[in-house]
C-alpha cells in the first residue's frame, strides 16, 4: 500500500511493502526526483538493506553453530509484514518486530523502524534499531535509493555528474562473478572530485568505495551548480550503481559491506558488520536535499 507524507516543498510516497521510497516530488511543480520503476529494467526504487547488504555467501548465516537462511539485502526488502504509523502530515514510520518468521532467517530479537520525515527541502530516512536480546546483535544496514536522471533526445547520461566534497581516489572494490565482493579493484576515470556518468560506467556492476572520509555527494547536470545532495554522516562505505543505460543512479551509503568471496559464514566473524549491545538502541540517517 502506498503511503504519503508532504510539506509545502516536497511530497514523498512510500510503499509499505518493504518501506521503499516510490516518489519524491516538488509539491508545487510535480517534478520527480526518484526513478519510476520499469520492471523490464529493475523492479525496485529504494530497497531498505537490513541486516545484510548484497549477496550472502551460500545464502546462509551461522550463529552459535546454527544455520539461518538469508536472502540478498536482508529481510526488509519486499516484506509485507511491516506496520505503518502516520506521525503527522510530514512524518511516518514503518516497523518490523522480530517474530517466529524472522528468527528462522536472523538469530536476534529486535525492533527495526524506518522513519521518514520531510523538513523544508530535505527528506530524512532514519533507521532505528533496537536489540532486544541479552547478547550483542550483529548487523549491516544501508540505503539503495535510485535517483532519477531524466533523459531525452537532448539529454544523455553523460550530461550528469556526481560531485564529491574534495578530490577523491576513485579506486573501487568490485563484485566477482559470484556476486560476492572480490579482491579485484577497479580504477575509475574521474576529474578530481567529479565523476561523470555514462552508459558504460556500471558495466562491471556497482562501484563500491570502502572506508570513505566524506559524508555527502551531489547528483547534478554538468552545466549546473545545484542538484540533489545526499548526506550520510557516520556511514563508512558508499556504493554507486545503475543498470547500464538506465536513467537513474543509486547512491547507497552502507554500514557494512557485502560478503567477500572468502567471507566466514559466522555472523560474528564478518569484519564489516556492526554490533549493538544487549538491550540498547541505535539510529543512523540518510538525508536527501533538493537544492
Amino acid at each position: 500500500m502506498l503511503q504519503t507524507i508532504q510539506n509545502e516543498r516536497l511530497t514523498c510516497t512510500i510503499e509499505s511493502n518493504g518501506a521503499e521510497i516510490r516518489s519524491l516530488k516538488n509539491t508545487k511543480t510535480g517534478q520527480e526526483y526518484i526513478w519510476q520503476i520499469d520492471k523490464s529494467i529493475w523492479g525496485s526504487s529504494s530497497p531498505v538493506l537490513f541486516p545484510a547488504i548484497g549477496k550472502i555467501k551460500d545464502n546462509r548465516l551461522v550463529y552459535k553453530g546454527k544455520e539461518y537462511a538469508m536472502t540478498k539485502h536482508g529481510i526488509i526488502r519486499d516484506n509485507d509484514l511491516l506496520s505503518f504509523e502516520q506521525q503527522g502530515v510530514s512524518k511516518c514510520a514503518l516497523t518490523l518486530e522480530s517474530s517466529a518468521i524472522t528468527l528462522k532467517l536472523y538469530p536476534f530479537n529486535f525492533l527495526f523502524s524506518v522513519e521518514y520525515e520531510l523538513i523544508d527541502k530535505r527528506l530524512l530516512m532514519t533507521y532505528k534499531i533496537e536489540n532486544r536480546d541479552s547478547d550483542p546483535m550483529y548487523f549491516a544496514c544501508g540505503g539503495h535509493t535510485a535517483y532519477a536522471c531524466p533523459l531525452s533526445k537532448d539529454v544523455s547520461l553523460s550530461d550528469y555528474v556526481l560531485e564529491f566534497p574534495a578530490p577523491f581516489d576513485f579506486m573501487s572494490n568490485t563484485l566477482g562473478p559470484s556476486g560476492l565482493l572480490s579482491n579485484h579493484k577497479r580504477n575509475v576515470v574521474s576529474n578530481k572530485e567529479i565523476l561523470t556518468l555514462s552508459d558504460t560506467l556500471f558495466n562491471e556492476d556497482a562501484l563500491i568505495f570502502s572506508d570513505i572520509d566524506f559524508d555527502w555527494i551531489r547528483l547534478r547536470k554538468k552545466n549546473e551548480k545545484t542538484g540533489i545532495v545526499v548526506r550520510f554522516k557516520d556511514y563508512p562505505h558508499l556504493a554507486l550503481w545503475s543498470k547500464p543505460g538506465a536513467d537513474y543512479v543509486c547512491i547507497e551509503p552502507w554500514l557494512g559491506l557485502p560478503d567477500g568471496e572468502n567471507e566466514s559464514l559466522d555472523i560474528t566473524q564478518k569484519a564489516s558488520y556492526k554490533t549493538i549491545e544487549a538491550y540498547t538502541k541505535f539510529s543512523i540517517t540518510i538525508e536527501t536535499e533538493i537544492e
